[in-house]
């Protein structure tokens, strides 16, 4: 069975972000995959150091013992598939899920990087209805180096309008992208 991991990089309980992973949750379950959401804003997830003690005999490891990232290491390690999800805050993605990309410097490998070959999928909300002004094509290109960074597969893109708190509900061609790259998921799995 294949595990596909969401990171929610929403701060919001309620939110366009987690109503869309919701979303994209329910159809993944229904299809039988394995999916977990960790809401980052939940975890105690500090800043990298730039000290590279990881890149020491590679240990699949942080020398920070005193937050949450060594505990998810694993998670995403085992996982197949990996959803960045995240409202665009000043033009880019948030300051949570950045901060968790951050860390994983603690995966590479000899010769590469632990999470190298696994499949992707992104999901950003904004609230400029302008795609150029509302700083959406800046966390995409961001993600996009992430991704080839780490010879992966990116299995979709998604983004679309959702200012207010239920404007996502509202946004219909946005929940039918997001059920369409659920079932793109299922289907690669």
């Amino acid at each position: 069975m294949s595990k596909i991991l969401i990171l929610n990089g929403s701060a919001r309980r309620k939110g366009n972000t987690r109503y869309l992973i919701n979303q994209m949750n329910d159809i993944l379950e229904k299809k039988g995959m394995e999916s977990r959401i960790l809401h980052l804003h939940e975890l105690n997830i500090k800043h990298c150091r730039g000290c590279f003690w990881c890149y020491e005999g590679f240990p699949l490891r942080c020398v920070q013992d005193d937050d949450d990232m060594n505990e998810i290491y694993p998670k995403i390690i085992e996982a197949d598939t990996i959803i960045f999800a995240s409202p665009i805050y000043w033009f880019n993605y948030s300051g949570q899920l950045k901060l968790f990309i951050d860390r994983l410097v603690a995966l590479h490998v000899k010769g590469g990087h632990k999470l190298d070959g696994k499949r992707f999928a992104v999901l950003f909300v904004y609230g400029d209805t302008n795609v150029k002004e509302s700083g959406v094509q800046h966390a995409i290109n961001s993600i996009k180096h992430l991704i080839r960074y780490m010879k992966g597969e990116t299995l979709g893109i998604v983004h679309g309008t959702a200012n207010d708190i239920g404007d996502a509900e509202k946004n219909t061609r946005l929940v039918a992208e997001v059920r369409e790259l659920a079932n793109k998921i299922c289907n690669a799995s």
